[in-house]
């Protein structure tokens, strides 16, 4: 935060230069206004934080300028003190304070008073912008929490889905091996024991506590999408195209969910990926050849631990896509 701002409001150079030296050791960003809407340009193009009106000006005087100002949400609240040479009476003093301003000087001006009161009206902007950004800090600090929450709720998700899903598959292939002995299904589990602490990995880095935007990396999507084909031997897949998007650890997830949900609750053996750049957008269209989804299960797709079909376990997934 600068200095503060102070708007010194006269038609007349003298005063104005004046009132400038009387507060010349104030700490302060003076500025200078000749009418009064001159002042209320100034006023709107400005944080200011006080004003110091002249009364007496031709055209629009003091009194009408802050009934303006008053109408106008940014200067509402701006304190205003008026200043007069002629306008000594209670009568203006009360008129000016119906105007909406918070002080009344008469000239000639006693520097002392004027200093005093101008830099109470400093100290209590100075308070009042210290409490806007120590609340401003709060609120980012409160969003971050809320949002680092939010992202190990979604990595507890994940590990849950994902990793249930692998741990189906290696005890699927650890009763084959009992009953046909083949080596080959070991060798499949492995994989995907390799592929669940790879899992761990990815998460452990995305849970760190990282503003939205530190840890995002550009990542090659064909190549993201052919290390997810290779533990899908069986499936005939049709890759085109390619882009970079910018993504965290856990884009990977995106892709084989959707691919995982295609083969295990689709049943298809063909999936055709087509990637296309267009402009900012990398467009992922994903389509295979099974069962499909029934129209009546489509609007709870997305839901979370929506479970269907007979191999549904923690849910089909697509809630983990759309949060991710």
């Amino acid at each position: 935060m600068g200095k503060p701002k102070l708007l010194i409001v006269d038609d007349r150079l003298e005063n104005l230069i004046a009132i400038e030296t009387i507060l010349q050791n104030i700490d302060a960003e003076m500025i200078r206004a000749h009418s009064g809407n001159e002042a209320l340009k100034l006023a709107l193009d400005n944080d200011i934080a006080l004003i110091l009106l002249d009364v007496q000006m031709p055209g629009m005087d003091g009194f009408e300028t802050v009934k303006l100002m008053k109408q106008v949400k940014k200067t509402k609240y701006v304190p205003v003190i008026f200043i007069s040479a002629i306008y000594s009476e209670d009568i203006y003093k009360i008129k000016g304070v119906e105007a909406g301003g918070v002080d009344f000087i008469i000239k000639p001006i006693i520097p002392s008073i004027l200093i005093g009161k101008v830099n109470i009206f400093l100290e209590i902007y100075t308070q009042r912008k210290d409490l806007e950004q120590e609340i401003e800090l709060r609120q980012i600090a409160d969003k971050k929490v809320i949002v680092h929450r939010e992202r190990l709720l979604l990595i507890n998700s994940i590990l849950r889905h994902d990793i249930t899903n692998n741990l189906t598959v290696i005890k699927s292939a650890f009763r084959l091996f009992k009953r046909k002995k083949d080596v080959q299904v070991m060798e499949d589990a492995s994989a995907y024991i390799d592929k669940s602490i790879k899992l761990i990995r990815r998460m452990s880095i995305l849970g760190k506590d990282n503003s939205l935007n530190q840890d995002l990396m550009n990542y090659d999507v064909r190549q993201i999408l052919e290390l997810i084909m290779i533990g899908n031997d069986s499936i005939e897949f049709n890759l085109k195209g390619n882009c970079s998007i910018l993504a965290d650890e856990s884009i990977e997830s995106v892709f084989d969910n959707i691919i995982r949900n295609a083969i295990t609750h689709g049943k298809t053996n063909r999936i055709d990926i087509n990637i296309t750049e267009k402009g900012k957008i990398c467009e992922v269209s994903i389509s295979d050849y099974g069962v499909g989804i029934p129209e009546d299960v489509m609007n709870k797709i997305f839901d979370e631990n929506f479970i269907y079909g007979k191999t549904g376990n923690t849910g089909i997934g697509l809630h983990i896509v759309k949060k991710l």
